[in-house]
């Protein structure tokens, strides 16, 4: 009887009772989402337009999110590009998109530089670059792609048949007064645009003109519109062209350009036009 009390106690002791079974550790899932885009530093080693190049890896990339380059703006669009990226160091990813050495978004900045158009409906940065660019009117939102409106000339009296004169015409009279306002309107890596004024100031009508300046800082003009440009070293002049040929008195005409150029860009200090010194404002 006595061991059976003392087995029963040993029973109902204090002892703690048996560790439920251990559950089996699961493994973290890793979460999963849209594939990276992985970046790779490479060199431009061919322009083909404004949104095609080749990479030095031998790839061809159209940069996503740029619609096909305008025929009016094309060769300026072009030579942007090759400023911007010929032989430069970018970062491209295997959608097409482009980023400079400093970080810049290479579509976003021919978008709002008014390059080209944007086809990204979807991204609102590039929507915001395009409106920004047509509000200013650069680049392919200008002139010659966009010519301001011209009012329709009254209808011509009835001819008048001359009677046969003798004198000789006068000679062209010379320009006696002139102004240009020469402002850059916009800066990139290796380029700048340009926008210039030329107002007629002086007592007659001037018809056919050239303006002359000489750049400081070895800029080289790669496009001009409203005006056709030459340059020999330093030297550049801009001359009129079909339908811009007459600036009457107090008029002015605008005209503009992109360039090539370094670090430094000093605005010219002095402008001719037709040989006449203008002011600079």
């Amino acid at each position: 009887m006595a061991v059976l009390v003392a087995g029963a106690a040993s029973a109902c002791g204090d002892d703690e009772p048996p560790a439920p079974p251990a559950q089996p550790v699961q493994a973290e899932v890793p979460t999963i989402g849209p594939p990276r885009k992985e970046a790779l530093t490479t060199t431009v080693q061919r322009v083909l337009d404004v949104r095609t190049v080749q990479l030095s890896d031998g790839e061809q990339v159209e940069v996503e999110g740029l619609a096909e380059p305008d025929a009016c703006w094309s060769d300026a669009a072009t030579a942007f590009a090759r400023t911007v990226l010929l032989e430069k160091p970018v970062e491209s990813t295997s959608t097409g998109s482009l980023r400079l050495a400093d970080g810049t978004d290479y579509a976003v900045l021919a978008v709002e530089l008014g390059m080209v158009r944007s086809e990204a409906g979807d991204d609102r940065v590039l929507r915001e670059a395009e409106a920004s660019a047509s509000a200013k009117g650069l680049g392919r939102w200008g002139p010659p792609c966009v010519r301001p409106s011209t009012p329709v000339p009254p209808p011509a009296p009835d001819p008048v048949v001359p009677t046969p004169a003798t004198t000789t015409p006068a000679a062209p009279q010379p320009v006696t007064g002139c102004s240009v306002e020469y402002r850059v309107t916009n800066s990139w890596p290796g380029g700048f645009r340009t926008d210039v004024t030329i107002r007629n100031t002086g007592t007659t009508d001037v018809t056919g003109w050239t303006l002359r300046w000489k750049f400081a800082n070895g800029q080289t003009v790669t496009e001009m519109w409203n005006a056709t440009h030459r340059q020999t070293g330093a030297d550049v002049s801009a001359t009129a062209v079909s339908y811009n040929q007459a600036i009457p008195r107090g008029g002015t005409v605008p005209a503009g350009f992109t360039a090539s150029g370094g670090s430094t860009n000093t605005a010219p200090r002095a402008f001719s036009l037709n040989g006449f010194a203008c002011t600079v404002v």
